[in-house]
């Protein structure tokens, strides 16, 4: 384990940009409750106007995916609010998935954007369906209409690792481990939001370009660039 407490320098900075597809309907949304005036039951988050995918939603996705893949190597993970674990690695050394995104401990060396469909076309449909009563374990009364994202929207995505170099040719783990949740992105694709386990919320990363900057001089210098 070791200290990444290191947030009183900053030695390199890698930087990605991308879009990414849902290839499956998609909502993320704005709680169990619409919001005042609504037409539908459950609606999909959004800005203003605009449909969004909150970056700690995507963050929370690939946190989960990071615990998967140290857990496949025998490694032990710990719940990020376990605070024996987290007191016990202020005191010894964080572990990878705290390196990376953090703890109550630690800040988080990952920043996740939110994201933004690239087009201004209506994307939004409403599905009708059931809603069931979670006090009687009942079918609901009356109708029940929930709001989807359209699939095919490309939408908007960036990402900045601080003090942590992350692309193909790198050596240390925690730069390792972000790039194989982004090439899983790409290959096969992360899910977000609600209605999973009916396979809503697929999302595939269309493409990435990464950017490794160090500080050198007190400027920035690209050292590394890469396609995804």
């Amino acid at each position: 384990m070791s200290d990444y407490r290191d947030f009183d320098k900053l030695e390199c900075l890698t930087q990605i940009k991308g879009k990414f597809e849902n290839v499956t309907p998609l909502r993320v949304g704005a709680g169990r409750e619409a919001p005042l005036g609504s037409t539908v039951d459950i609606a999909v988050f959004r800005i203003g106007e605009v449909p969004c995918i909150p970056g700690s939603s995507l963050k929370g996705v690939m946190r989960s995916l990071a615990e998967v893949f140290q857990r496949s190597k025998n490694q032990e993970v710990h719940d990020p609010w376990d605070e024996q674990a987290v007191k016990n690695e202020s005191r010894n050394g964080f572990c990878v998935i705290c390196g990376i995104f953090g703890n109550m401990e630690l800040s988080s060396h990952v920043r996740i954007h939110d994201s933004y469909p690239l087009t201004k076309e209506n994307i939004i449909f409403v599905k009708p369906g059931i809603g069931i009563d979670r006090n009687w374990g009942s079918v609901q009364r009356g109708p029940f209409h929930e709001e989807f994202v359209k699939p095919g929207v490309e939408w908007s995505f960036r990402m900045e690792a601080i003090n942590i170099e992350v692309g193909p040719n790198v050596q240390e783990e925690r730069g390792k481990l972000l790039f194989t949740i982004l090439r899983t992105f790409k290959e096969r694709g992360l899910q977000v939001g609600a209605r999973k386990t009916l396979g809503a919320g697929l999302i595939v990363l269309k493409e990435a370009k990464g950017t490794i900057l160090k500080l050198e001089g007190g400027a920035f210098k690209q050292t590394e660039g890469w396609s995804l």
